[in-house]
């Protein structure tokens, strides 16, 4: 594999990777890999003219052989579920099915001719939500072989896994955001999905630069182990997602969801994300409504707080703090609301997991996330939580850990400047192929908050970090408020 070091920076891991080991209480991945640090920056080739295409990010090639992409967005709406109808495939499928080939030479640059690393068939569609509406579109990947099984694949160097998301940063124009908060999210947390950067052709137009994301699944070859045992008898792991409704087959079967009142309200559900639809019976799905609805009227009781009763029966408490401080630090606004998965390993307590970072730092479309105030600790989940004051003291705690290593302002600036001087010629071809859209297009309200250029949004995106942090600093032990005795009614029991 490709190695390098960017000096500065890699000293500076090296201190925070110590320090990490003194501060951080959970379990870490130690072989989380960093790609800006690990691979070497654009050299020009010798041996080519200007006009050969030619970078030092993996390629990947997509070709529909003259089909439409399905999962445009519609105007119309499903009366059951008020979800967004989107275009499918003429046989009314969500996918089409594809050739990939992926070019990323072990040695040396990449070019459109070269030999690829694999090709496969692949199902294939457009993916996410608002960000459908978008010039530049994300898109899913579904490897599988000619029998139309699914196809385990390791892709730039990430575990062996057969479906993909193509996340192309268009509203982030820093680039950064979700590889960064992934990789920091890796480091933290016992799980966070793997990431690397590519260039996207389709049908031979270039695409520009996206982010090739491990989506979040369980299974046998998933690195998010949640199998049942060899013998069947009980129902082994569960993965959940907490999101917006979406079209049925596409991410979650549609016909198996536990609802609250609490997500009825904002308009999103739980769904099963694993088992997958094929594997999930009716009785699977009945033992996991009735565990997640048991760990939800937990939570939600009187006595939600006590020994006997407490959540912390019911949930990894450090993994609820963990994703708790990132997306609160970041100001994540899709967290625990949309965008939110949580899952249960056999024989383990409910964990969660990160996932979409665009909208973060201050990045939302509609609102001005200024690096002041607390979005989640009434909201969601973490309404209940932070009415425990033992809870609350784990987040101030576990806070100020984070603040000497992962969360410090040195570490977030010069990863942000080491990825973007990392990306060089690729950052800029993607400006250009995007630049009329870029000016067209007001992707967030207010004009002056929007960028045009990279310079402007790394200065945008540094400048927000530093401002966070420093209100979180000076605010953190406010938390207490939410977990005091006078605010909160005790009862009896």
């Amino acid at each position: 594999m490709k190695y390098r070091i960017l000096g500065g920076f890699a000293a500076l891991i090296v201190i925070v990777a110590t320090a990490a080991a003194a501060y951080l209480d959970t379990e870490t991945d130690p072989g989380r890999y960093h790609q800006h640090l690990e691979e070497p920056g654009y050299t020009p080739c010798s041996d080519h003219g200007e006009n050969v295409f030619c970078s030092h990010l993996p390629l990947v090639l997509i070709d529909t052989e003259g089909q439409e992409v399905p999962g445009e967005p519609g105007t119309g709406k499903h009366d059951r579920f008020h979800t967004t109808i989107y275009t499918t495939a003429p046989d009314g499928s969500d996918y089409i099915n594809v050739k990939v080939s992926v070019i990323d030479n072990e040695e040396g640059n990449n070019h459109l001719t070269d030999v690829p690393a694999f090709v496969t068939n692949s199902l294939f569609r457009i993916r996410g939500n608002s960000s459908r509406r978008f010039e530049k579109k994300p898109y899913l990947l579904k490897f599988v072989n000619e029998e139309g099984e699914d196809r385990d694949i390791s892709v730039m160097g990430m575990d062996a896994h057969n479906e993909w998301a193509l996340h192309g940063p268009y509203m982030d124009k820093s680039l950064v955001r979700n590889y960064m908060w992934y990789n920091i999210s890796g480091e933290i947390m016992d799980y966070a999905p793997n990431v690397r950067y590519c260039e996207v052709f389709i049908n031979g137009g270039y695409r520009g630069l996206y982010l090739m994301v491990e989506t979040i699944t369980g299974g046998r070859n998933a690195r998010l182990s949640l199998e049942k045992s060899e013998n069947g008898a009980d129902l082994g792991g569960y993965l959940l997602r907490i999101d917006r409704p979406t079209e049925k087959d596409l991410e979650t079967p549609r016909d198996v969801y536990v609802l609250t009142e609490r997500l009825m309200i904002v308009g999103a559900d739980v769904a099963v994300r694993y088992p997958g639809k094929r594997n999930l019976t009716t009785e699977m799905s009945k033992q996991i409504e009735l565990d997640f609805s048991a760990f939800e009227k937990a939570l939600y009781s009187y006595d939600h707080d006590t020994e006997e009763y407490g959540y912390w029966n019911w949930i990894d408490v450090d993994s609820f703090v963990d994703y708790y401080l990132l997306n609160e630090f970041t100001s994540n606004v899709d967290a625990n609301a949309a965008s939110t998965y949580i899952y249960k390993s056999p024989g383990e307590k409910y964990k969660m997991c990160v996932w979409d970072f665009n909208n973060a730092c201050n990045n939302y479309r509609d609102d001005d996330c200024g690096a002041d105030g607390f979005l989640f600790p009434e909201t969601g989940y973490y309404m209940m939580l932070f009415r425990d004051e033992e809870f609350v003291e784990r987040v101030i705690e576990r806070y100020r850990q984070l603040r000497k290593s992962f969360f410090s302002e040195e570490y977030m600036r010069q990863y942000i400047e080491g990825t973007i001087e990392w990306l060089g010629p690729a950052a800029e071809r993607n400006f250009q192929r995007w630049k009329n859209a870029y000016a067209e297009d007001m992707l967030v309200l207010r004009p002056e908050r929007n960028q045009y250029s990279l310079e402007e949004a790394e200065t945008f995106l540094e400048d927000w970090l530093t401002a966070r942090g420093e209100w979180m600093d000076g605010h953190i032990e406010a938390l207490r408020f939410y977990g005091h005795p006078s605010r909160n009614k005790k009862y009896n029991h």
